[in-house]
């Protein structure tokens, strides 16, 4: 008896295998060849269209190849996002459709959820739709460093690390990671398009020769713009704007300039470093703010 119920096992064994080994043989094989084609396909797709980007975006339309670049990446990312969440369905479609499993209940069950899902679905086609305008109005692309505020929040300032069909993604200077919703947007302040201004203002001493501080000032500005290191990424010199008038530390001045979009802060740096010893040099005093009762505890 016990050599039947094995032999009866292992002809049921057996017999799962050949099932199995039909089944694939008909339908599992499909099923990886339809896996594998759409993996292909996506990622061919997305390399034409990037390459179309590339190639359509004539250099006469963008004032750099920086700007150029941002603007390819951030079409790049969103596009490949819609290639692939189209490749997802129709694969999907097809796996089904290859097991043979009958797709008139789901669509019925899909037109009944439809209506559920649809009220669901508003915030995230007001986030897609608000993410299509970002990108066709050129607001900021990836790699900009922009001021973003949404709604009631307060305002939030990164690097945009990547635009996708829903969010924006900003990394700040902390390291933080800020994932905002495009349709919450209000106001994009973008620090990086086009090209970036220098406005600061310094105080100096009420004895101050004022035309010693504006020589120093446009002396430094004129050498800047000279300077290989720094000269390529100054549009306009750096230089003594206006005497702004008095305040209880001494007189204010303000200094201006315009440099390449993004670069502004580099240029600072770099022109303050070279300010302060020649300010040292000709005994100009910058007054220091007084520092109250229990402060820095």
């Amino acid at each position: 008896m016990d050599f039947l119920y094995r032999f009866a096992a292992e002809d049921q064994f057996q017999g799962f295998l050949d099932n199995a080994q039909t089944w694939f043989s008909e339908h599992g094989l499909n099923i990886l060849f339809i896996i594998s084609g759409s993996w292909l396909i996506g990622k061919i797709a997305i390399a034409v269209v990037h390459g179309v980007l590339i190639n359509a975006m004539k250099e006469h339309y963008f004032k750099s190849d920086s700007d150029r670049k941002k603007r390819a990446d951030t079409l790049h990312g969103l596009i490949s996002a819609v290639i692939k969440i189209a490749v997802l369905l129709v694969a999907t479609a097809m796996i089904i459709d290859e097991l043979g499993i009958n797709t008139a209940p789901l669509l019925a069950s899909a037109g009944v959820m439809g209506v559920a899902l649809g009220i669901g679905a508003q915030s995230f086609i007001k986030d897609f739709v608000s993410g299509i305008f970002i990108i066709s109005e050129n607001q900021f692309r990836v790699g900009d460093v922009v001021e973003l505020e949404a709604g009631a929040a307060a305002p939030v300032s990164g690097s945009v690390e990547s635009i996708t069909i829903r969010t924006t993604i900003l990394r700040d200077i902390n390291g933080i990671r800020h994932h905002i919703p495009n349709g919450n947007i209000t106001i994009a302040s973008n620090s990086t398009i086009g090209f970036s201004l220098i406005n600061e203002t310094l105080v100096v001493d009420q004895s101050t020769d004022l035309q010693k501080l504006t020589d120093i000032i446009n002396q430094i500005g004129a050498e800047m713009s000279k300077d290989p290191s720094t000269g390529p990424f100054i549009k306009e010199q750096l230089n003594m704007a206006q005497i702004a008038g008095y305040n209880e530390r001494g007189i204010t001045v303000s200094i201006r300039g315009k440099t390449a979009p993004g670069k502004q802060w580099a240029i600072k740096a770099e022109f303050y470093s070279r300010l302060q010893p020649e300010l040292k040099k000709a005994k100009i005093k910058v007054p220091v703010a007084p520092v109250l009762a229990g402060q820095g505890k």
